[in-house]
């Protein structure tokens, strides 16, 4: 049975479309700071992202610790990894920690209760804001981003979407290793190497050349072209330069044997929810006054 704390969720915010009234609502409901940067987007397919992400990160909170929505607490290391402030017992999660990630049609998320986690989800060329550019331009930008091996498999094949497909698994994994550790943009991906298995289900990495088999990695197909991939690792890997993500860490010296079985656990599909899902029921009144669909 999945423990309470681990969660796969995501939501695809091309299905929604929010007259203005209903996206302003949605925005009272976060902290004035995220509301206003949410609403620095120039695009609003942008501004729909940052406010869904904020939203599910509240609601993921609220399914796995039980805070109630409006009394989540979020802050961010100095390598910009998000994590849950507030002061509670934990116990069945001690180590609650959660990535989000959004690009293209879907905003991802992917939480722990023991290990640490870290995602990200890759949208297909033609949805990036370079899908006017050939393939082969945008990959020249990323050369130094991944390994030889990395280059020779991903140029294996002589069809151009399965090298796009190939490329967008690896530049995921990436991200979502570096997601997990919280180490932010200073990290040269390069110094990672990945290798995809079983089927490209899953993948292991060596960084610097060395194994590290105790990061496992899943990658998950979202709307059949949105490529998805979930790290966990050992909680010694993370990086807070503030102290303030470890300082909410309750099992920080997890026993091996729980820390193995944490890390290999089966990997939970993900659950997909619409925006009505992630309100809390006693504003689901004022959200359909303001023109939201609960159906």
């Amino acid at each position: 049975m999945t423990s309470k704390g681990r969660l796969r969720l995501a939501v695809n915010v091309t299905k929604w479309e929010p007259n203005p009234q209903e996206f302003q609502f949605l925005c009272t409901l976060l902290p004035a700071a995220d509301s206003e940067a949410c609403n620095k987007f120039r695009f609003f397919d942008d501004k729909k992202r940052a406010l869904v992400s904020r939203l599910l990160q509240r609601h993921a909170a609220f399914m796995a610790l039980d805070i109630p929505h409006e009394a989540v607490i979020i802050e961010r290391t100095k390598g910009r990894k998000p994590y849950v402030a507030n002061n509670i017992e934990k116990l069945h999660a001690p180590n609650y920690n959660y990535s989000v990630s959004h690009e293209g049609n879907y905003v991802v998320l992917a939480s722990e209760d023991i290990c640490v986690c870290g995602c990200d989800v890759a949208a297909p060329h033609q949805l990036r804001r370079n899908a006017g550019q050939p393939l082969a331009d945008v990959l020249a930008a990323f050369t130094k981003q991944l390994t030889p091996d990395e280059w020779a498999t991903v140029r294996g094949s002589p069809l151009e979407s399965e090298v796009e497909s190939r490329f967008r698994k690896f530049w995921s994994l990436k991200e979502a290793f570096v997601k997990a550790t919280g180490e932010g943009l200073g990290f040269d991906l390069g110094r990672c190497a990945f290798q995809l298995k079983n089927d490209n289900k899953q993948a292991s990495v060596a960084v610097d050349g060395v194994p590290q088999p105790s990061w496992t990695f899943h990658l998950h197909e979202l709307g059949q072209d949105h490529c998805v991939s979930v790290a966990r690792a050992p909680i010694p890997v993370i990086v807070d330069a503030w102290g303030g993500f470890k300082a909410t860490l309750q099992l920080p010296n997890v026993p091996n044997e729980r820390h193995s079985e944490a890390l290999t656990a089966s990997e939970p599909p993900f659950t997909m929810l619409r925006v009505a899902d992630l309100i809390s029921e006693s504003r689901h009144a004022e959200y359909e006054a303001a023109g939201g669909d609960l159906l």
